[in-house]
């Protein structure tokens, strides 16, 4: 683990100017020492900078002249110099992207200079650093270019920070894997190490902690509708869009706006989910599109229950109710009266809730059953039980599709869709 300044020496004439960033200059016919200066003042013997180089490029530029300009500021840290091909042929281009990738090391920190950067390689550098970032956890403190043909009437040149760029693909990646996996880790992730460093993402730390927390509800089955958002998706469904709302307004890189709007138009499954019937219902849909198999039969065990009672006009948050009335019809429907093993005093109940409810939806209720004891019990049931996967997540969208029918058909929950 260490700084690394990674840079690439061209074979262009180089003249001398004046390189600045801020209010920082430099003199130099080099950019790598206005870097250098500018960006690795606190850097030890510990870290090192790497300049690449072809062989045109160490005759014409290197030994003496940047090599021995660098050498002469006694900077503390290595000065190391990795030939490389000018990269002619596919098999060159590896060639040195294998160089670019083995000089890096576990948890490295990497300021990477693109100025003289010639051909394909600003973009293989990209590709590197990206890969070392899932492979080595890397770290790019920063991408820079001197703009020499931008200089001033002073003869100045600026130095842009290209880091935002990168920051856009990470983003990038991280909103696309939430689209399609409904994971918001890699998003959480982001903004977690930089918050620390930029005042700016407090508004994308606050968003994220809610994403997360949002998805967090989904994954532990928070369906029930309340407006705590640690215990209902309902709630932190809510929070989210708040945070999200305020992150676009306030966001400092608009581009992103593109990529926030994937997630709001993710989510809008659960916008007017504001009952706990159809929260049931959005929810089983989100946990199929994104293979929550066991969080499916869970909830398509509960909303069941939620839908036989808002069905016969009882309170659908009442425990007794889910448990004594709804669940106890579907287990006694079939057997006569008098072996029916219930609470007296909800007999009346349990009879009403027989007659009213389609016969089907019991039936659909016995059959996710042993799947559900399947996923529950961790496969340790009779082996004549113990189904595929295949089988068991192809049922739980079938039963749903059958579920989703019935309620329709009474018309008693409004699909958000």
């Amino acid at each position: 683990m260490g700084r690394k300044f990674l840079s690439f020496l061209g074979t262009g004439n180089y003249n001398d100017c004046c390189y600045y960033y801020g209010s920082k200059k430099v003199n130099t016919k080099y950019v790598q020492r206005a870097l250098l200066d500018i960006f690795c003042q606190d850097w030890e013997a510990d870290d090192e900078t790497i300049i690449f180089l072809t062989n045109e490029a160490k005759e014409k530029h290197w030994d003496p002249n940047l090599k021995e300009e660098l050498l002469s500021q006694n900077y503390p840290f290595k000065i190391v110099e990795k030939n490389i091909s000018i990269g002619k042929n596919i098999e060159e281009i590896w060639d040195i992207f294998k160089k670019l990738l083995e000089v890096l090391e576990e948890k490295d920190e990497v300021i990477f200079d693109i100025t003289h950067a010639f051909r394909s390689i600003p973009m293989l550098g990209l590709v590197v650093l990206n890969f070392a970032k899932a492979t080595k956890n890397i770290k790019l403190s920063g991408i820079y270019y001197g703009a020499y043909e931008s200089r001033n009437s002073d003869n100045e040149a600026p130095i842009f920070d290209l880091t935002e760029f990168d920051k856009l693909l990470e983003w990038s990646y991280a909103i696309n894997s939430f689209v399609h996996s409904g994971e918001s880790k890699f998003i959480y992730h982001i903004v977690n190490n930089e918050k620390k460093n930029d005042n700016n993402l407090k508004i994308a730390n606050k968003f994220a902690k809610t994403l997360k927390t949002f998805t967090d509800t989904i994954h532990t089955c928070k369906g029930i509708v309340l407006d705590d958002d640690e215990k209902s998706v309902y709630g932190s469904y809510n929070k989210m869009k708040e945070a999200l709302i305020e992150l676009k307004e306030k966001n400092n890189l608009p581009i992103l706006d593109k990529l926030f709007n994937q997630i709001d138009r993710k989510t809008k499954i659960f916008d007017g989910c504001n009952d706990n019937l159809s929260m049931g219902i959005n929810y089983i849909k989100w946990c199929i599109k994104h293979d929550l198999v066991q969080q499916g039969y869970t909830a398509l065990n509960e909303t069941i229950k939620t839908y036989i009672c808002v069905l016969n006009g009882l309170d659908d948050v009442n425990k007794e109710y889910r448990e004594d009335v709804a669940a106890k019809a579907m287990a006694v429907y079939r057997k006569n009266e008098e072996e029916w093993e219930i609470k007296e005093k909800y007999r009346e109940m349990i009879k009403k809730v027989i007659e009213t409810t389609p016969k089907e939806l019991f039936k659909i209720y016995n059959s996710i059953t042993s799947s559900r004891n399947d996923i529950n019990h961790f496969g340790f049931t009779d082996e004549k039980a113990r189904r595929k996967v295949s089988v068991i997540k192809k049922e739980l969208e079938k039963k749903f599709k059958e579920f989703e029918k019935i309620v329709n058909e009474t018309s008693l929950v409004v699909d958000p869709q």
